[in-house]
């Protein structure tokens, strides 16, 4: 069964340790495309987000000991396909930033 689907899950972090910040880099390769250094855009079905959930869990919970105040994680689901589409194009195939309003 795949986890790809239209639906589109954006992770944002902001992670102090490097080690920490390695580590959920890794997972998030698994499920999406960096459009910055620490944000991803991954085009997930439900049961994909909450696998996704759980390899970060594994990933905070295992290396809790490089957690600081300050740090974040946010997930964002269900954003509109067509604004993560715009993303994408602004992001990784244009040199010119695109502006757009949604």
């Amino acid at each position: 069964m795949s986890r790809t689907s239209n639906k589109i899950t954006l992770v944002c972090y902001d992670i102090s340790s490097n080690k920490l910040r390695r580590k959920i880099d890794k997972c998030l390769k698994d499920f999406g495309t960096r459009l910055q250094y620490s944000i991803y855009l991954c085009r997930l079905d439900n049961d994909g987000v909450d696998l996704c959930r759980e390899k970060l869990l594994i990933v905070l919970n295992k290396y809790q000991k490089e957690k600081r105040s300050g740090d974040s994680l946010i997930i964002f689901e269900r954003l509109n396909p067509k604004a993560a589409d715009c993303l994408l194009e602004s992001s990784i195939f244009n040199d010119e930033p695109v502006y757009r309003i949604f």
